[in-house]
C-alpha cells in the first residue's frame, strides 16, 4: 500500500476531492461538465453510423464493416496527426481556447454528417469532426492532470470516468430512441436521422460556451510561453524513454480506444443480430443503444473503487488489475452468438467493468508520471498512442468483422489487453516507483 502521494491544504477543495493552488470551484465544476458530455459527443457519431450507412445512404449489409473502417482509418490518421500537436499548443496558448475551438470543430462535424450524400463525402465529414475530436481529447485529458492534487488524482479520474459513464448512456439510451421516436411521430427515416444527429451536435456550440466561461483564462503554468512549440512535441513523445510512462503509452494504445471500438461494433453487430432477428433498423438500433447503455452506464460503482484503489496502490499494481479485468471481459463479451440476447447483459456489465477500469489506471498512471512542465505535450503523445491504437483497433476490427465473426474486434481487445497486463507486471517489478 502507498499513502504518500503529497497534499497541499492550501489549494481549492472541491467536495472531497483537494485541487491545486489557483484552481477555483469554478473552474473544477467545468471541468465535471466537460468530463460529462465529451466523451458521449466522441462515440455517439460511431453509434450511428450503421443507420445511417444503411437507410441514408444505401449501402449493403456486406460492406458495412469496410465502410466503417474506412472512416476509422481517417478519422484516426487525423487524431494521430493532430493530437500532439494539440497538446503542445495547449500548453503554449492556453487549455480554454483550444478545448473550446475543438468544441465547435466537432459541432460542425456533426452538422454537415447526415447531409453527405456519398460515402466519399460522408468520410471528408468525418474528417472534419476528428480535427475537433482531436482538440478535445489533447486539451481536456491534459486539463484532467492539471488540476487535482496528486492526493486526489485517482479519485478525481474516477469521478470523471463515472461522468463519462453517465453522460455516454444518457446520449446512448435517450439519442438511441430518438430516431425512433421522430418516425413514429411521422418523420422519414432520413428525416429523423438527421434530426436526432443534429440536435446532438447543438451541444458542442453550448459546451464551447461553457468552457470560455468556466475554465481557467490564463495558462496554469506560464513557462510554456518560452518553450518552443517543436521542443514541446518532441519532449512530449520523447517521455517515453521513462519504462513507467512508456507503460502509460501502451495503456492508452489499449484503453483509450476501447470506448471508440465498443461503440462502433456494439452498435454494428447489435444491427446484423436486429436484422437477422427480423428487426426494423430504428428497432435495432433502439436495442443497441440500451446494450450501449448497460456497458457504459453498469460500472459506476467499479470506477468509484478504483479511484480509491489507484491512491492507494502503486499505479502500476492498478494497471495490472485494470488490465486483467479488460481482457476477461473482451474476450467474453466477443465470444457470445449476439448483443441482443438476455446473457449478454452481465458479460456486457464485466466488459464496461474492464473498460472503466483500464482507463482509470492509465490517465492515473500518466498523470503521477508526467513532468509539469510538459504536461500538455506527455497527454497529447499519450491520447495520440490512443489515436494509433483505435486506428490499428478499428481498421482490423472491420476487416475481421467482415470476414471472421461479429466478435472479432472484442477478441482482439481482448488479446492486446492480455499483451499490456504481462507488460505491467514486467514493469511494476523491474521500476518501482519513485517519491
Amino acid at each position: 500500500m502507498n499513502s504518500s502521494y503529497s497534499h497541499d491544504p492550501s489549494g481549492t477543495r472541491l467536495g472531497y476531492i483537494w485541487l491545486q493552488p489557483g484552481v477555483s470551484r469554478l473552474n473544477g465544476w467545468t471541468l465535471l461538465y466537460v468530463l460529462f458530455v465529451s466523451i458521449g459527443l466522441l462515440v455517439f457519431l460511431n453509434f450511428q453510423q450503421p443507420y445511417v450507412l444503411e437507410v441514408m445512404l444505401g449501402i449493403p449489409e456486406e460492406r458495412h464493416g469496410r465502410a466503417v473502417a474506412q472512416m476509422a482509418l481517417v478519422h484516426e490518421l487525423v487524431l494521430i496527426g493532430l493530437v500532439g500537436p494539440f497538446g503542445a499548443l495547449a500548453d503554449r496558448v492556453g487549455r480554454r481556447k483550444v478545448l473550446a475551438a475543438g468544441y465547435v470543430i466537432l459541432a460542425i462535424g456533426y452538422m454537415a454528417y447526415p447531409y453527405a450524400w456519398s460515402l466519399t463525402m460522408l468520410t471528408v465529414f468525418r474528417g472534419i469532426f476528428a480535427c475537433g475530436a482531436a482538440a478535445i481529447i489533447a486539451t481536456f485529458t491534459t486539463v484532467l492532470t492539471d488540476y487535482p492534487q496528486e492526493h486526489s488524482r485517482g479519485k478525481l479520474i474516477a469521478l470523471g470516468s463515472i461522468l463519462n459513464a453517465l453522460g455516454l448512456t444518457l446520449l446512448a439510451v435517450v439519442g438511441g430512441q430518438l430516431i425512433r421516436w421522430f418516425a413514429e411521430a411521422g418523420i422519414s427515416p432520413v428525416g429523423a436521422g438527421r434530426i436526432a444527429i443534429v440536435a446532438i451536435g447543438l451541444i458542442g456550440f453550448v459546451s464551447a460556451l461553457v468552457v470560455l466561461i468556466g475554465l481557467r483564462g490564463e495558462n496554469l503554468r506560464i513557462e510554456h510561453q518560452r518553450i518552443p512549440f517543436t521542443q514541446l512535441l518532441r519532449e512530449g513523445f520523447g517521455a517515453a524513454r521513462s519504462p513507467r510512462i512508456a507503460l502509460a503509452y501502451a495503456a492508452a494504445f489499449i484503453a483509450r480506444g476501447d470506448v471508440v471500438v465498443v461503440g462502433m461494433y456494439l452498435s454494428l453487430w447489435a444491427q446484423r443480430a436486429g436484422s437477422a432477428a427480423g428487426l426494423a433498423p430504428d428497432e435495432a438500433q433502439s436495442q443497441a443503444g440500451i446494450m450501449l447503455g448497460i456497458v457504459s452506464g453498469a460500472p459506476i460503482l467499479i470506477a468509484a473503487f478504483f479511484g480509491i484503489l489507484n491512491d492507494r496502490l502503486d499505479r502500476v499494481t492498478s494497471l495490472v488489475l485494470a488490465m486483467a479485468l479488460a481482457t476477461v471481459g473482451y474476450l467474453s463479451f466477443g465470444s457470445l452468438d449476439s448483443p441482443l440476447m438476455g446473457t449478454a447483459i452481465p458479460v456486457g456489465i464485466l466488459l464496461g467493468c474492464g473498460q472503466v477500469a483500464s482507463i482509470i489506471a492509465g490517465q492515473t498512471l500518466i498523470g503521477q508520471e508526467a513532468d509539469p512542465r510538459i504536461a500538455g505535450s506527455t497527454l497529447g503523445a499519450f491520447n495520440a498512442f490512443g489515436a494509433i491504437g483505435t486506428l490499428v483497433g478499428s481498421v482490423a476490427g472491420g476487416f475481421l468483422f467482415d470476414v471472421w465473426t461479429f466478435g472479432a474486434p472484442f477478441l482482439m481487445m481482448g488479446f492486446a489487453s492480455l499483451l499490456v497486463m504481462l507488460a505491467a507486471l514486467w514493469v511494476r517489478l523491474r521500476y518501482p516507483a519513485k517519491f
